[in-house]
């Protein structure tokens, strides 16, 4: 995750220097006893910024550094979770320890970190949802394994008590919005980076697409979307309208307006910045017309606040020679039997409406990285 970054070009240039961190690509570059220099992430930092025009927050080194640590101790957590989840490790370790300054103590430690040291809990317990670490930005709190006899040999017969998750109001960075947020958790931090991966969009296989095996196993028997789906709210609109009143149907539900952007933060975490310029080409004509979407715009925009299921992918675009983001919202009527998609790649998109749900097409769609599902 780059905070701050508002371009899903920009996340994969990031991607892609991350990638090389880690496969053992230091903070900075040095120069070998023949004095060639071998470059670091903040050569590729300041790189992506001069390309980008990035105007981030803070200082360089400080920026860079939390992007580079952030991504480097999530992935070891990722990595680690998976380890622990190993069924052969759970039923030799099948509690987890949460300790806190497992990998360094903390300057200035968070009283509620340190409240938790110590803490025994089944490794299924639902407490973990929200607060395996790390919890915050530069925690260094981490889990240990933990068998019953080595539970017994600290001085506990059975599992502590889970603690209760006690919720706050918070103010999103990003959207402004006042939220209930955990109690301890530093704001993006409310998840498991090994469950929730894809959350952080930086998959573990970074240089080609996704597929269901990867991140989840089981996803090859899913629940078909029409068991998941409810029917809409808005209705296709009339047709014969003004571009510009197309183009405030779809932003009004998002509190934005013609030449008023907002951000809004979907069910998934991910923040879009919702714009008329979706519906203007790079000379700032509309392009509303297209493909006789306009009458759907108000289902489209619904489909991003409320989607059935988000998905995301690599893609690889022949003519850039890259991979890039493929992010799907997807949404099924099942009183009309239609379907309705919101796609986004690099810096387009594309609306996909009208096809009944029996098609494979909405099928062939749902690959990737599972990152949202409404509860049935």
């Amino acid at each position: 995750m780059v905070a701050g970054a508002k371009s899903d070009a920009l996340i994969e240039d990031f991607q892609n220097a991350i990638d090389e961190a880690m496969n053992g690509m230091p903070f900075k570059g040095w120069l070998d006893k023949n004095d060639v220099y071998h470059p670091g992430f903040l050569d590729s930092f300041d790189a992506i910024v001069k390309k980008h025009g990035w105007d981030y927050n803070g200082g360089r080194n400080w920026r860079a550094r939390v992007i580079y640590e952030t991504n480097l101790k999530s992935a070891y957590s990722a990595g680690r979770y998976k380890q622990m989840n190993e069924p052969a490790v759970l039923r030799a370790f099948p509690y987890w320890e949460y300790v806190h300054g497992l990998e360094r103590v903390p300057v200035t430690a968070r009283p509620e970190h340190v409240g938790w040291d110590g803490l025994i809990l089944l490794a299924s317990d639902p407490w973990w949802e929200t607060y395996y670490p790390p919890n915050g930005w530069k925690c260094g709190c981490g889990v240990r394994p933990v068998s019953k006899s080595k539970m017994r040999r600290l001085g506990k017969t059975e599992p502590d008590k889970a603690p209760t998750i006690q919720m706050e109001k918070r103010q999103d960075p990003a959207t402004g919005e006042m939220i209930n947020y955990p109690k301890g958790v530093d704001m993006g931090w409310g998840y498991r980076p090994g469950r929730t991966w894809a959350d952080g969009m930086i998959p573990t296989e970074l240089q080609r697409p996704l597929t269901r095996q990867m991140e989840f196993p089981g996803l090859d028997n899913l629940t078909p979307i029409k068991d998941l789906a409810v029917p809409f709210k808005s209705n296709v609109l009339e047709a014969g309208k003004s571009d510009e009143e197309y183009m405030e149907a779809f932003l009004k539900p998002f509190g934005a307006e013609i030449g008023k952007p907002k951000l809004f933060r979907d069910r998934a975490g991910q923040v879009l910045v919702m714009s008329d310029d979706l519906f203007r080409d790079r000379t700032g004509k509309s392009k509303i017309s297209k493909r006789n979407r306009a009458v759907y715009l108000g289902q489209l925009a619904e489909t991003i606040r409320d989607p059935d299921e988000i998905w995301i992918n690599w893609v690889w675009h022949e003519k850039q020679k890259k991979w890039l983001l493929d992010r799907k919202y997807v949404r099924h009527d099942p009183k009309s039997g239609a379907a309705v998609i919101f796609e986004w790649m690099g810096q387009l998109w594309s609306g996909l409406t009208g096809f009944p749900a029996k098609s494979n097409q909405l099928e062939k769609r749902r690959t990737g990285a599972l990152l949202y599902r409404r509860e049935k």
